[in-house]
């Protein structure tokens, strides 16, 4: 019988990029719809009760490992979220350094500024003696006290500019240094919490797509249930004595009679394609379905041998085998259930 119950939950929302256990829950349904409905020559194709009660316990699997994905995400994204309030907070506070930067980087350019024109002044001192002058600013001392203080006064201011230059040098070497770290730490904070950013969203998107993978296998489980339920309710109400059904098709049935009156042979010579003699409780059907040999229960028919095959008995057809002629014009054609009983 075809799996009406299952539905395309095989095709989930399309992504390039889909996490693992996407991709495992499209195998899982693809797994499942091909054991129910498709399968291979020599396969049981009924909808088998102990078949339903794996794909149940699959959907359960499948459900717990993606809730367990769906919390392990969550967690991570409230994770991200405290990360990037964290960020904002660090930026926040370098946006107030930058200020109190602004002040200080203000407080050496002037100082900077002070340095350059005391440095300018003195380096005019030190032209306007420079040289030749020099000698005759010692020279026009009028005493060797004088030559001293002289010679002192010029050092001292040799000196100054020396250190002036030192410190000019510093403060500017400082001012690049202190601009330069707060710009990259900005820059670097800026860079980090796009990161995170772009992660949290990511992890948002696959939330948002396992639960709606976690709807439609919760969907799919209930169709399961209720399918497999069904099946057992029909099992019990028609329970025949001294067998276990364990599963069912649903088939268009007709009857055949094997011999016409007087033993005339109208349907071959009663041999049927396993070799037993055609009689009631052989019927034919395709192998493709109902394996040869396979033990079936039929409703107002009893039970069920598939042993013979026949040219039109194709993919959910049965054909019945009946004593008589009339017995098959009053089964006409309709559609059944077919039972399989476990060995």
């Amino acid at each position: 019988m075809h799996y009406q119950k299952t539905n395309s939950s095989g095709v989930f929302p399309g992504n390039n990029i889909l996490p693992v256990r996407r991709i495992l829950l499209g195998v899982l349904a693809a797994l499942l719809t091909a054991l129910v409905l498709l399968g291979s020559p020599g396969e049981l194709h009924a909808i088998t009760l102990k078949e339903l009660g794996n794909a149940i316990a699959r959907l359960d699997s499948e459900q717990e490992a993606l809730l367990e994905d769906i919390v392990a995400s969550e967690t991570i994204v409230e994770t991200r979220k405290n990360e990037i309030s964290a960020i904002n907070k660090d930026l926040d506070m370098l946006k107030i350094q930058m200020q109190e930067l602004e002040v200080q980087k203000q407080e050496i350019l002037e100082s900077m500024e002070a340095k350059k024109t005391l440095l300018s002044d003195k380096a005019i001192f030190s032209y306007k003696y420079g040289n030749n002058d020099v000698a005759r600013f010692i020279i026009s001392a009028k005493n060797l006290n004088e030559v001293v203080n002289n010679l002192y006064l010029f050092k001292n201011i040799m000196l100054q500019e020396a250190e002036l230059i030192r410190e000019l040098r510093f403060e500017k070497e400082e001012f690049d240094r202190i601009s330069r770290k707060s710009e990259e730490k900005i820059q670097e904070n800026q860079i980090l919490k796009a990161r995170l950013e772009e992660e949290r969203q990511k992890l948002e998107i696959d939330i948002a797509e396992n639960k709606v993978l976690l709807t439609r296998l919760e969907s799919e489980e209930k169709e399961v249930q209720d399918l497999l339920a069904a099946i057992k309710k029909r099992i019990a109400a028609i329970q025949p004595a001294g067998l276990t059904l364990a599963g069912e098709w649903e088939m268009t049935a007709t009857g055949y009679y094997a011999f016409g009156k007087g033993g005339n042979d109208i349907n071959g010579n009663g041999i049927t394609a396993t070799g037993l003699r055609a009689r009631k409780g052989i019927v034919a059907v395709d192998p493709r379905i109902i394996p040869l040999g396979t033990k079936l229960y039929i409703p107002g028919y009893g039970e069920a041998l598939a042993a013979d095959t026949g040219g039109w008995i194709k993919n959910y057809r049965v054909d019945l085998c009946f004593e008589s002629l009339e017995e098959c014009f009053k089964f006409g054609r309709r559609q059944i259930r077919v039972y399989l009983v476990e060995d």
